[in-house]
């Protein structure tokens, strides 16, 4: 069996196994952030999940919006978890770090609704 270290994942695949294991998570969506030239000129665009990997294991940094009235701590543990054991039993790499940011709270629009 090879070692998964040695194996070759594009980077893609880690951020497509973090967004999966966001959306599993109720009230919880990855931020776009704003276009930059780079991304206008190579027509890839950032999805609010950044991972940097290197031969120690993975470092991964989301970028969320969370839903009015959701306990943003609770929810931000939930994510980090979700991501780490996704990640890690996806691809056997070692998950170093999970920072969730939460950018925005959007209200539901049945609340404003009453």
């Amino acid at each position: 069996m090879t070692d998964a270290t040695d194996l070759a994942i594009a980077p893609d695949v880690l951020v497509g196994i973090a967004q999966l294991a966001l959306e599993t998570i109720e009230g919880v969506r990855p931020v776009q952030p704003t276009q930059r030239v780079g991304e206008m000129l190579s027509g890839r665009r950032a999805r609010g999940i950044s991972i940097e990997r290197e031969p120690g294991g993975v470092w991964i940094d989301l970028t969320v919006a969370v839903d009015y009235g959701i306990e943003i701590p609770k929810v931000a543990a939930t994510v980090q978890r979700a991501v780490r054991e996704s990640v890690a039993s996806m691809t056997g790499l070692t998950v170093k770090s999970v920072n969730v940011f939460v950018e925005a709270v959007d209200l539901n629009d049945r609340e404003s609704s009453d």
